[in-house]
């Protein structure tokens, strides 16, 4: 299959799962289609992220040996369904796997888009999960995103108040 014509043949969740049923375990076709979200090229590489998230959302193995291009890539990202896909992914795993130079720059891109207001509801929500996930092992940045959540608190959407809402009842916790 020709993934990049499929990609633009339709932006619609039945190709995604069309695409990732065909992609299903194998791991050279996974390979092929995560190329292409790292070509950054508009409309390929957004939906090709769409398509491994769907693939690990039901294999969630297959996206392992792509965590340290995910993070180095997430920098240069143009896209911002790239940063959701990708975040969402980082969002539920362990930090403590991670080499400290990666973490570091993780963390840093999630305060970025977490702060700016130009960024989309999805994207600093994952952002504030990976941020909380990471103060469960240095508490020290409970205070810091404590201030942004509330910050950003009252002009926000109810995607973020939700998520604002669930994480510094967690938060407080840690400076109480």
């Amino acid at each position: 299959m020709n993934f990049r014509e499929q990609l633009l043949a339709e932006l619609s969740k039945r190709n995604t799962d069309y695409i990732a049923s065909v992609i299903d375990q194998d791991k050279k076709l996974f390979k092929e289609i995560f190329e292409l979200i790292l070509t950054n090229e508009e409309y390929v590489s957004g939906r090709a992220a769409w398509v491994v998230e769907t693939v690990w959302l039901k294999y969630p193995e297959m996206i392992d040996p792509y965590i340290n291009d995910i993070i180095d890539f997430l920098p240069k990202s143009k896209y911002d369904n790239q940063k959701r896909h990708f975040l969402k992914v980082l969002s539920t795993r362990s930090l403590t796997e991670l080499d400290e130079v990666r973490l570091g720059i993780l963390i840093d891109r999630c305060f970025t888009w977490l702060e700016d207001p130009v960024y989309p509801t999805a994207v600093k929500m994952f952002s504030m999960q990976i941020i909380y996930n990471y103060v469960e092992i240095e508490p020290s940045l409970a205070l810091e995103l404590i201030a942004i959540i509330e910050n950003q608190f009252d002009d926000s959407t109810p995607g973020f108040k939700n998520r604002g809402e669930k994480l510094l009842k967690k938060l407080y916790r840690f400076v109480n």
